[in-house]
C-alpha cells in the first residue's frame, strides 16, 4: 500500500491482522507511531514514547494501528507480510 502524507498532516492505518512484518519506504522522512497517532516530534523525548524516523522494517505482530507524520510531503509505501 501506498500514503500520500501532506507536511505535518498526521494518518493512520489498521495493521492487518495476519501481518507480522512490515517494510516500509519513503519518499522524503517520515516518523512511525505503533498503535497510537504520530506527532512531530518538537522537543526531546526521554520516555521512549516518540515516534520511530523511518523505519526500514518492524515487527507488527499484535499491534493494532500504525501512525503516520512526515515534516513535508511525501509517499510512504508499506509492505505487511504473515
Amino acid at each position: 500500500m501506498a500514503l500520500r502524507l501532506a507536511a505535518g498532516v498526521p494518518k493512520s492505518l489498521t495493521v492487518p491482522t495476519s501481518a507480522r512484518i512490515a517494510l516500509f519506504n519513503g519518499t522524503g522522512p517520515f516518523w512511525v507511531q505503533y498503535g497510537a497517532n504520530a506527532a512531530l516530534p518538537n522537543a526531546d523525548v526521554l520516555t521512549g514514547a516518540a515516534p520511530e524516523l523511518a523505519p526500514a522494517a518492524r515487527n507488527v505482530q499484535g499491534i493494532g494501528s500504525l501512525g503516520l507524520i512526515a515534516p513535508a510531503d511525501c509517499t510512504v509505501s508499506i509492505g505487511f507480510y504473515g
